[in-house]
């Protein structure tokens, strides 16, 4: 496990959601609703982050119900933290299962760390497996070029992305923009535009 292998594994899991949580609106009669959570590429960072912890920590596990077991508390966990730093440090909150059976604060619940577990399995099984052996196969220089340059385009939408967030959360305040570059945010990525990108954002 390389820097290089997480960032490939970093995409796949981040794009891999996007779709999943896409498909499941149009399934739930939604139609059509922005679910990569950036503004640049269609990787969703919380997919993304979970796939590379799930890989990292249990790569070398050949037993599934201890991929399973680790998987629904780490992606719990996971989930839990991202919701919880988002809040304090954005002051949104993108997904609340207050109301929702057996909810921990409404930032994960006991179903879907279930679910966890069994994405962590087929994602361990089913997917890493044979794509380590694809990576394996590639020529070392292209890999690290390659993730190289996906690393800083995935860095500078990670980057803008949260800025864009935090003046979001802080017109809600009503708090103006005082520099260049915070009015620049506020112009090119406007209230009307982050609720249409963000749908499921609630300011706490």
């Amino acid at each position: 496990m390389d820097f290089s292998k997480m960032v490939f594994i970093y995409v796949l899991g981040g794009v891999v959601g996007t779709l999943w949580e896409t498909f499941l609106n149009f399934f739930n009669g939604n139609g059509f609703v922005y679910c990569n959570g950036s503004l640049f590429t269609p990787v969703n960072f919380v997919y993304g982050f979970g796939a590379v912890i799930v890989v990292v920590c249990l790569h070398n596990q050949t037993e599934w119900w201890r991929v399973y077991l680790t998987g629904a508390f780490g992606g719990g966990a996971v989930e839990y933290i991202l919701n919880f730093l988002e809040e304090k440090l954005l002051g949104t909150r993108s997904w609340n299962y207050e109301g929702k059976p057996f909810n921990i604060n409404g930032r994960t619940t006991l179903l879907y760390m279930a679910v966890w577990g069994l994405l962590c399995v087929a994602v361990i099984f089913v997917i890493y497996k044979p794509l380590n052996v694809f990576l394996n196969s590639l020529p070392p220089d292209i890999m690290k070029t390659v993730s190289a340059v996906l690393a800083v385009i995935l860095l500078i939408d990670l980057f803008i992305t949260v800025i864009a967030i935090l003046r979001y959360s802080a017109r809600n305040a009503g708090r103006d923009a005082f520099t260049v570059f915070g009015k620049f945010i506020d112009s090119s990525f406007h209230d009307e535009f982050m609720l249409k990108h963000f749908p499921k954002i609630k300011f706490s």
